[in-house]
Formats: structure tokens, sequence, C-alpha cells
């Protein structure tokens, strides 16, 4: 026996139990009875499971491309409007084309970013102004009702 190795339980040319050749599926070996075994240094033994949890990383995900960045800036100037009122939605429209600009020349994502940025800060320009229409309808209107007194 060795210092304690995971594949001291077995004799030489014995396998674990469920790998292929005993009519298994090739699923790797179970854990030892009496919890995890011991960590790997060097390369596992013939036949040992290498893959992720053994000592070895799993597979990293594929790169993706950049998001622009006036594309979620014109996103949060769009959306910030409620807040921040007109001026942010007049952001959105010029950083929206910008965007849209910047994204047919790169290649990056974005694009629906940047057209809802635009929509956005559009519709709140729209509404802002209709408010405003609004506001001074209903002030034209009772200022007519009741004219100042003469003085």
């Amino acid at each position: 026996m060795t210092a304690g190795g995971a594949g001291d339980q077995f004799g030489p040319g014995q396998q674990w139990p469920g790998q292929p050749g005993q009519g298994q599926p090739p699923y790797g070996p179970p854990p030892p009875p009496y919890g995890p075994p011991p960590p790997h240094y060097g390369p596992p033994p013939p036949g040992h499971y290498w893959g992720p949890g053994y000592g070895q990383p799993g597979p990293y995900a594929p790169y993706g491309r950049r998001t622009n960045s006036l594309a979620v800036a014109a996103l949060c100037c769009g959306i910030g409007q409620c807040v921040a009122g007109p001026l942010a939605g007049i952001a959105a429209i010029i950083l929206g084309p910008m965007a849209l600009s910047q994204i047919r020349q790169s290649g990056e994502d974005g694009r629906g970013m940047a057209i809802a940025g635009l929509i956005l800060g559009v519709a709140g320009l729209i509404l802002s102004v209709i408010l405003l229409v609004v506001f001074l309808a209903i002030v034209h209107h009772v200022t007519s009702q009741f004219p100042p007194a003469p003085g």
C-alpha cells in the first residue's frame, strides 16, 4: 500500500466499479466510501476520471462581444428621465444614434439598448411637450375665467 492513495482499495489490474469494460457507462469512479478522495499531485492514475472537481478546471465560457458603452448610457438616460426630467431624454436622443453608428462600425453588441434608449428619449420628450402644453392651457383657462381685479 502507498501513502493513502485513492486506488489502494483495489489490487493491480482491478478497476473502480462503474468503469468501462464492466457493462456500465463510462461516468468515472464513485467517491470512496469515507469521504472525497485525497487531492491529486501530478497526473491521475490510468483510467481515473479527470475533469471539473478533480484537479482540472471545467471549460471556460467563450468570449462574447463587448457591449457598446454609449448604448448603455442611452438606455440609462432614457429610463432615467422619469427621475431626472426631459434633459435626460435629450441626452438619450443624442446618445442613441451615436451608439448605433459606433455599433455599425465596430460590430459591438448593444443595438437593442441603443434603439430602446432612443425610443424612450423621444417618447419622454413628446410626453413632456404634451404635458407642458396641457399645463399652459390650464393656466390660460384659469386666468381667463377670473380676470384680475381692477386696481
